[in-house]
């Protein structure tokens, strides 16, 4: 209340200054006697000066105004100080891949952040498909997180693909936290989020084990991927790979230079099929939803002898 007092008394002193000047100029016409503030002086009016005064008194409000908005800006109840906000506020679209929530729950001993499961789930779906022994594949999907230690790499690989090593340092590696580790045990872990990220996206078929299943975990629902093979004597080998999806969404079936493709604008199954089917073969499944696609997620389905 006192700040806006002394905003009506400076704008008052201003009139006042104007209507001096203009007394100057029009000694004949009847204008304001000096006042100051809190004087008991008695100011006289024209009747025909009181919209020029009026129009004037709110000339310079507005004008004093934004002074004092420009020098300090007013604040919202919760702001502590003025705050720069964005033109778009970010909503569960502009977050990172949809299909990151699958990778929290892998079966490694301390979470990963976000930005190294990212990585590591695009390095391994293009590390799938190549046919490489596991120990390689291992050192190809974590090298770009840790340039500087090719030979750290390579030793902590051997040691990661061998069946014991997890079961051995699952108790120590859980005591550790990814950002407090050292360089050796970020590889580690890394590594060993990798090694079930490649487990997740690869489905193994073959004669004697015809079937092979996935589950992938997205924001609102379940990717279901289903690979049979079907090796009867009356026809041709046949792969056939069902998708059933949350949402709408699209798969294309990679076959060389050949791609199948199937979509669908609402819930439920997709199938695409190969025939004949080659053992020895591994098949590229890309699969895609149809608010997200451009991020696609790639499985590899191999077809073993």
């Amino acid at each position: 209340m006192n700040k806006e007092i002394d905003i009506g008394q400076e704008i008052l002193r201003q009139l006042l200054l104007e209507a001096d000047s203009a007394d100057d100029a029009q000694s004949e016409r009847p204008h304001l006697a000096s006042l100051s503030p809190g004087s008991t002086n008695t100011v006289t009016f024209n009747p025909g000066d009181l919209p020029t005064v009026k129009t004037h008194y709110e000339a310079l409000l507005k004008r004093r105004l934004k002074q004092e908005i420009a020098h300090r800006p007013p604040l919202f109840p919760w702001e502590k100080g003025v705050q720069d906000y964005p033109d778009m506020l970010n909503t569960g679209s502009t977050r990172g891949s949809i299909w990151l929530d699958h990778l929290k729950n892998l079966e490694v001993p301390s979470d990963l952040p976000e930005e190294v499961l990212s990585e590591l789930l695009n390095q391994c779906q293009q590390i799938a498909k190549h046919t490489l022994q596991m120990g390689r594949r291992l050192v190809q999907a974590v090298e770009t997180l840790f340039p500087a230690q090719p030979q750290s790499l390579d030793y902590i690989a051997g040691l990661v693909v061998r069946p014991a090593y997890r079961s051995v340092q699952s108790p120590s590696l859980s005591q550790v936290s990814y950002g407090t580790a050292t360089p050796q045990q970020q590889i580690a872990l890394s590594m060993l989020a990798a090694k079930s990220i490649f487990e997740a996206l690869t489905l193994a078929v073959s004669y004697a084990q015809p079937t092979a299943n996935r589950i992938w975990l997205i924001r609102g629902g379940v990717v279901m991927v289903r690979a049979t093979y079907h090796n009867r004597s009356d026809s041709q080998p046949q792969l056939e790979v069902q998708i059933t999806l949350p949402e709408a969404g699209a798969v294309n079936l990679v076959d060389g230079e050949k791609c199948l493709k199937a979509e669908r604008s609402s819930p439920g199954d997709l199938i695409v099929s190969i025939n004949p089917a080659q053992t020895g073969s591994a098949y590229s499944v890309e699969l895609s939803l149809g608010a997200h696609a451009g991020d696609t997620l790639q499985f590899q389905v191999m077809v073993e002898s």
